[in-house]
C-alpha cells in the first residue's frame, strides 16, 4: 500500500510540473484535458503492463498500451483518442528536457518514428471490436448514440434499453459496438420514464402485500401506549430479566456465553422450557444475550460477565419513561447488530426485502409468510424464490431472539418495533 500511494504520488507530481509548463509555454492550451488522458495513461501503464515508473518508456510497452491496453479499457470519443498520442509526444519530451527519461527506455532517436506510426495504429485498434472489451463495445456504442456515461441516470436508462434488446441484437453490441437497425430505437426521454416505472414496479418484493396506510406518520407511538408496546416485546422484556439474573457478575463460558447451570435457571426466570447444554444451544437465550453484548449491557472481562447501564439504562415498566427508553435502545441494538454482521456470523441474509417485510409485520394485520394463493409465486425464478426464503430466515431469528412473535403463520412486530425500525432507516 505505501509503495502504490508513493508511486500515485510520483504520477501526480510529474503531472503537476506538466501541467504549469505546458500552460507557460501556452496560455490557451488544454492543460487539463492533457493531463487526464496522460494520468489515465500512466496508471494504465503501471496497473496492466507493471511498469510503475513515468519515466520508463519501452517501444513494446508503449505499443502495448496503445493498441491493447487502451482499446480493451478506455471508453472515449474519437476526438479524445486523436489527441491521445499527441499529448505523449508532448509528455516524452518533457521527460527529456527535466531529466526524467530513465536509461532503461527506447533511444530518443526512435520516439518520432514510433509516435508517428503509433497515431494510426491506435485508432485502428480502437476501430477494431476483436480488440475491445465486452463492456468498452456496449459503453462505446452508448457513448456513440450521446450518452453521457459519466451521468448516473443516463447510462442507467441507456443500459435499461440495451438488456432489453433480442438477444441477437446484445449480441451485436456486445461483439461489435455496433447496431444498425435496432428493433427499438434508442429514445432517451422514452428510455427514461420506462426505467422509472420498472424500478418502482420492482422496488417492492413480489411475496409482500402492500404497507398499511391509517394516516399517521410511521414510527410514531401514542403516550398511553407506550410501555404497553414495549411490554408487548419478548426481546424488551427478557433483556430485563437476563439484566437482572447476572447483576454484578457470573462465571462466564470461554465463549462468552454461560454454563450449563446458570442456562438453566436463566430459562426458569424466563419461562422457557428447560432443556440445554449451554446458552448458545437455545437461540431465544443466545438473541438477547447477543443483543445486550452489542448494545454495551453485559461486560465480558475474564471468565465474569456482569450487567453494566450501557447507553441507556435499565428500568422496569414501573418506571414509564425509563423503561420507553431502554426497550427502545433494546430494540435498536437487535437490529442494528444484525445489520451490521455479515450473513454467516448471524447478519440479515435477506436485505432490503427483510426491512420491507419488517415494516409490514408492524402493521396492525401482521405479515403471512409464505404468502397465499393472492401472492403466488407462479412461474418466478428461483433468485425471486430464494429472495422469499432468505426473508423468512431473518424473520426467524428475529422470532427467535424475542424482536417478532410468530402464531398461526403471521409474524407481528408492533409499533415499538416500527419506531426502532424507521429510525434505523432514516440513520441510513
Amino acid at each position: 500500500m505505501a509503495q502504490e500511494e508513493h508511486e500515485q504520488a510520483e504520477r501526480e507530481q510529474l503531472l503537476s510540473e506538466y501541467g504549469a509548463r505546458r500552460l507557460a509555454t501556452d496560455a490557451d492550451a488544454p492543460a487539463a484535458e492533457e493531463i487526464r488522458t496522460l494520468e489515465t495513461l500512466l496508471r494504465l501503464k503501471a496497473d496492466r503492463l507493471g511498469s510503475p515508473s513515468p519515466g520508463l518508456w519501452t517501444a513494446q510497452q508503449t505499443r502495448a498500451l496503445l493498441t491493447d491496453v487502451v482499446p480493451r479499457t478506455v471508453v472515449q470519443p474519437r476526438e479524445q483518442l486523436m489527441d491521445m498520442v499527441p499529448a505523449l509526444r508532448r509528455l516524452f519530451g518533457f521527460l527529456d528536457e527535466t531529466g526524467r527519461w530513465e536509461a532503461g527506455s527506447m533511444r530518443r532517436e526512435e520516439v518520432p518514428q514510433l509516435l508517428d506510426e503509433l497515431e494510426f495504429a491506435a485508432l485502428e485498434a480502437a476501430d477494431d471490436p476483436t480488440r475491445r472489451s465486452w463492456s468498452t463495445n456496449v459503453l462505446g456504442h452508448g457513448l456513440a448514440l450521446g450518452v453521457d456515461l459519466e451521468d448516473q441516470d443516463e447510462l442507467a436508462d441507456y443500459l435499461h434499453w440495451f438488456h432489453a434488446l433480442p438477444d441477437r441484437e446484445r449480441l451485436a453490441i456486445s461483439g461489435t459496438g455496433r447496431l444498425e437497425r435496432p428493433s427499438a430505437p434508442f429514445d432517451p426521454l422514452r428510455e427514461r420514464a420506462q426505467r422509472l416505472r420498472d424500478e418502482e414496479e420492482d422496488a417492492w418484493p413480489w411475496f409482500l402485500p402492500p404497507l398499511e396506510d391509517d394516516g399517521r406518520p410511521l414510527g410514531e407511538l401514542d403516550a398511553q401506549d407506550d410501555v404497553d408496546a414495549y411490554l408487548d416485546c419478548p426481546l424488551v422484556v427478557r433483556a430485563g430479566i437476563v439484566l437482572e439474573a447476572v447483576g454484578e457478575g457470573c462465571r462466564a463460558t470461554a465463549t462468552g456465553g454461560l454454563g450449563r447451570a446458570e442456562t438453566e435457571a436463566l430459562l426458569e426466570r424466563l419461562g422457557l422450557a428447560a432443556g440445554a447444554r449451554s446458552l448458545w444451544d437455545r437461540p431465544e437465550l443466545a438473541g438477547v444475550w447477543t443483543t445486550l453484548l452489542d448494545g454495551g449491557w453485559l461486560e465480558l472481562t475474564g471468565g465474569t460477565v456482569r450487567a453494566v447501564p450501557g447507553p441507556v439504562p435499565a428500568a422496569g415498566p414501573e418506571d414509564g419513561e425509563a423503561f420507553v427508553e431502554f426497550g427502545h435502545a433494546v430494540i435498536t441494538a437487535a437490529l442494528l447488530g444484525r445489520e451490521a454482521r455479515s450473513a454467516e456470523d448471524g447478519g440479515f441474509r435477506g436485505m432490503p426485502d427483510t426491512i420491507a417485510a419488517l415494516l409490514v409485520a408492524c402493521g396492525e394485520n401482521g405479515l403471512r409468510l409464505p404468502p397465499g394463493p393472492e401472492r403466488s409465486p407462479g412461474a418466478r425464478d428461483g433468485a425471486a424464490l430464494a429472495g422469499l426464503l432468505r426473508v423468512l430466515h431473518d424473520l426467524g431469528d428475529l422470532v427467535d431472539c424475542g424482536v417478532l412473535t410468530h402464531e398461526d403463520g403471521i409474524f407481528r412486530g408492533g409499533p415499538a418495533v416500527m419506531l426502532a425500525l424507521v429510525g434505523l432507516l432514516r440513520r441510513d
